[in-house]
């Protein structure tokens, strides 16, 4: 067999690519097997129009209020980047935040809008008692917020804004999928570690010669 040949070159470093490819495979195997299960939670929000506001464009009015419900939406977005709310969230769910950062606290919440009424905040936790724990603080924080931040000159709200029935779903990682990634990357680097280790031999080769 032609030495220079790819499939030479596999069979010669078999062992190699064998032994890393168990190792990494085995390692993402374990890793998903061994991986506590976390709970996945969604939450979305509608903003509703409860009262009108004097307009002389009234054939304008369904454009400006969805226009108005936009902006409004973006506000609430931004409470999900604030320090402040996300401790009165924690603070209202009477659950330890376990603050190491300001960083990391604004990363566990991810807030994003599917349209100018509708926003969606997603979060992970440990377990569901916590997850449901913060999902009902978190609605009623929004809730009262949205009701103190909307008003007309009259104290009278534009908008309502009300949280769904939060959705829980158990979140692990799939053996099966992480198994087969492991392998496909224990395959490459197990290539790459026997070209590396082929190309040291090669180098040193003439070095010996000399």
């Amino acid at each position: 067999m032609n030495t220079s040949h790819p499939t030479y070159f596999l069979w010669q470093y078999r062992v190699l690519i064998c032994i890393v490819t168990l190792v990494v495979a085995g390692s993402a195997l374990a890793f998903a097997l061994l991986s506590p299960v976390k709970f996945d939670t969604s939450i979305s929000f509608s903003i509703d129009r409860v009262s009108i506001q004097e307009t002389s464009a009234y054939q304008y009015d369904g454009y400006y209020a969805i226009q108005a419900a936009d902006l409004f939406s973006q506000t609430i977005l931004s409470w999900f980047l604030t320090p402040s709310v996300l401790l009165e969230i924690y603070d209202h769910a009477d659950i330890d935040p376990g603050l190491t950062s300001i960083e990391e606290l604004t990363t566990r919440f991810k807030a994003k809008k599917y349209s100018a009424q509708n926003v969606v905040v997603r979060y992970v936790e440990r377990d569901r008692a916590t997850a449901e724990k913060i999902a009902s603080a978190l609605t009623t924080v929004i809730e009262e917020r949205a009701a103190t931040s909307n008003q007309t000159a009259q104290q009278e709200s534009v908008f309502a804004v009300s949280g769904a029935i939060p959705v829980i779903t158990e979140k692990s990682p799939s053996p099966l999928f992480t198994g087969i990634v492991g392998l496909i990357a224990g395959v490459l680097l197990g290539c790459i570690a026997a070209y590396t280790i082929s190309g040291m031999r090669v180098h040193k080769a003439p070095e010996e010669h000399t």
